[in-house]
């Protein structure tokens, strides 16, 4: 996408800005997450509704970091539990109890 921002149509600004939101939205609930658990989630949430807005795909890095069940962002040790068993590594939200299993091949 090089194109000016002059020549840019608005669904694509919006996207390339919603883009930016989200990773600015997941970066501060993990900034926030030891003091505010529960404005973590709402930012986690923001990001995962806007990704959906505006039919974008979740950036992998964030990906496995937010409950696909109750859109809390997860952090492991704290309200996520990772176990790895017969080739799976399987994440538990312990808010909900959303299991989540992957093979370790696709990873």
């Amino acid at each position: 996408m090089s194109h000016s921002p002059l020549k840019m149509n608005h669904r694509t600004r919006n996207k390339k800005l919603a883009r930016e939101r989200i990773e600015i939205l997941m970066e501060r609930a993990e900034e926030v997450f030891p003091s505010d658990k529960a404005k973590a989630d709402r930012y986690a949430a923001l990001a995962k509704k806007l990704a959906m807005r505006y039919t974008l795909k979740f950036p992998n890095r964030w990906k496995r970091r937010v409950c696909k069940k109750c859109h809390s962002f997860l952090v492991p040790g704290e309200n996520c539990k990772t176990r790895i068993h017969k080739g799976r590594v399987i994440n538990t939200c312990l808010d909900c109890g959303n299991i989540v299993r992957l093979h370790i091949n696709n990873l």
